[in-house]
């Protein structure tokens, strides 16, 4: 059943451990700070030390630069090479595929034959949308899921930043060390006329449970669902140097998911297939333009997903007694000098996990130009949510030196889970009740209709732009910083039986970020970002594609980046 607020407050009161009673002065009058507690990091401008690999993923990922010139080296140029250097890298003969083609990955494009779907039976036909396809071209080609299983120890990686299309790569939690570079991932969107994007739930990368995983140098453009998410538990995980999402245009080109997608829309508003249940008809029966629909359209509702669901608190017990590592609280997130344009959320969004970013670019400037000048569409479009940070569940998320722009909500969400139990299922509503939510942003800059602040989250009591979207309970995390939080006896405890009593939580404040890291000054953020950040940005060898420290400042193809 669900509680009534005074029973609430007694439950949050009754269960909030001693480890989170700071003292009487942990609120009032927190020092102004300019660094996350607990890391160590260096700040300088932009060299060749930027392409290490950095976060959390530096602990776990290995160099791969010795295998050129051997046999466990593999060069694609056709899908069916793609897919037998996957199926090889699970016996462990290959160890680096290069993407030396573009990649179209569609269940029909590939049109496998009985034998060769047998044999690559870890490709699959994603299910299609509930609703149908309104884009022709996906509806041509098909969309395919390419599980990546019994791995340890691969990169995937393009020299010239060449586009994977039509599929999810999902990395298993049987898979480990995994490193994908320089590759442009497109090709999995269309117009959802609900308005809900919960037709269907095509992924660019979705980190089912794998551990030590690296995405460098990548694009991605829009796509049905999430665009890089994370579920099942994966661990040490670093997304780098990556564009996401699309500036809002009114002429994209036609072969163009959105423009394939608007073009098909606007077939059946002429023909009058369209009803006022349609988010289309409405948009243009009110004024707005084909033009103006695509210019909307390039918006990305749900970016980083990371903890797949609230039940997946501890890890999993399989029938044979063995344990299954897949808890939540294992999730460790590092995004690092990404680019973020038009999206709605989830940057990220963590459950009882950790995140951490620095020099990120999140600019929904566009998009908004879109809604306020056209009147049918701020109407009926419902791709109006502007949110970065996102804790819940007892998690732990801090940004260092950010931008953000036309973002209205920096930190969204509530400090104490008990406030923020909207979407939350029983009884995990009350069960995470007395969860405090860490949320931190330091040394950043956001601007929006509010005006523009520099500074951070915890600056004036925590009254200030960064925290417009967020709800606070006592302020008890102002100037306390715990890296993670531990749920009382929860070794104890199964997800398939969980307890009655709403759980207790501990959090240590004395650990500390495991890795040194560097940021560019505040002021450089977002010129290095638009010069450097995503795929075909950097020009070198395949074998400095293949290291993972750069400490040295030798570049073997072209020092020009």
């Amino acid at each position: 059943m669900k509680f009534n607020k005074a029973i609430i407050w007694l439950l949050v009161l009754s269960f909030l451990t001693s480890s989170i009673l700071l003292g009487e002065n942990n609120v009032a009058n927190a020092e102004v700070i300019d660094s996350i507690p607990n890391t160590t990091r260096n700040i300088m401008e932009y060299d060749n030390n930027f392409l290490s690999v950095t976060g959390f993923a530096s602990l776990g990922v290995n160099d791969r630069s010795n295998y050129i010139g051997t046999s466990s080296y593999r060069k694609v140029k056709t899908e069916r090479e793609f897919l037998q250097a996957i199926l090889d890298a699970k016996n462990g003969s290959v160890k680096v595929i290069e993407v030396a083609r573009d990649m179209n990955l569609g269940w029909a494009e590939l049109n496998l034959s009985s034998e060769e779907a047998k044999k690559y039976n870890f490709i699959t036909k994603y299910r299609d949308p509930m609703n149908g396809f309104t884009n022709p071209t996906l509806a041509s080609s098909g969309v395919s899921q390419l599980s990546v299983s019994d791995v340890d120890g691969l990169t995937i990686f393009s020299k010239k930043g060449k586009t994977i299309r039509h599929a999810e790569l999902k990395l298993q939690r049987t898979s480990n060390d995994i490193v994908i570079r320089n590759l442009n991932f497109d090709g999995m969107w269309q117009w959802d006329d609900t308005g809900k994007h919960k037709e269907v739930g095509w992924t660019f990368i979705k980190v089912n449970g794998a551990n030590n995983v690296w995405i460098d140098h990548s694009k991605f453009s829009i796509a049905a669902d999430g665009l890089i998410d994370t579920e099942n538990g994966g661990s040490n995980i670093t997304i780098s140097w990556s564009e996401f999402g699309l500036p809002a245009n009114e002429n994209p080109t036609e072969d163009s998911d959105i423009y394939q997608s608007i073009q098909y829309m606007e077939e059946k508003y002429a023909s009058n297939e369209l009803t006022s249940d349609s988010v289309y008809y409405n948009m243009r029966n009110g004024g707005a333009t084909k033009e103006q629909i695509m210019a909307y359209a390039a918006y990305h509702s749900k970016v980083h997903l990371t903890g797949s669901g609230d039940k997946d608190y501890v890890n999993y017990v399989s029938s044979n007694g063995s344990e299954i590592k897949d808890g939540n609280q294992r999730i460790r997130l590092t995004l690092a000098y990404n680019s973020y344009t038009n999206v709605g959320q989830r940057i990220p969004m963590i459950r009882q996990g950790s995140g951490h970013l620095y020099n990120c670019y999140v600019d929904n400037s566009t998009h908004y130009d879109v809604l306020e000048n056209v009147s049918a569409i701020s109407e009926y479009g419902t791709d109006q949510l502007s949110r970065a940070l996102n804790a819940r569940n007892g998690a732990s998320i801090a940004a260092d030196s950010c931008v953000f722009h036309d973002i209205n909500e920096p930190i969204t969400g509530a400090e104490i889970q008990g406030l923020d139990t909207a979407n939350m299922d029983e009884p995990w509503d009350e069960l995470f009740q007395s969860a405090y939510n860490n949320n931190l942003i330091v040394n950043s800059q956001i601007t929006n209709k509010y005006g523009t602040y520099t500074g951070s989250s915890w600056d004036n009591n925590g009254e200030n732009l960064f925290t417009k979207g967020f709800t606070w309970y006592d302020k008890s995390t102002i100037g306390n910083w715990a890296w993670s939080s531990h749920i009382v006896g929860s070794e104890n405890m199964s997800k398939t039986n969980p307890p009655t009593d709403p759980f207790s939580f501990e959090y240590n404040y004395n650990e500390k970020l495991p890795y040194t890291y560097n940021v560019l000054p505040l002021n450089s953020v977002v010129s290095t970002l638009k010069k450097y950040a995503g795929a075909g940005k950097v020009n070198i060898s395949p074998v400095d594609w293949l290291k993972i420290d750069y400490s040295s400042n030798v570049i073997t193809d072209n020092d020009e980046h």
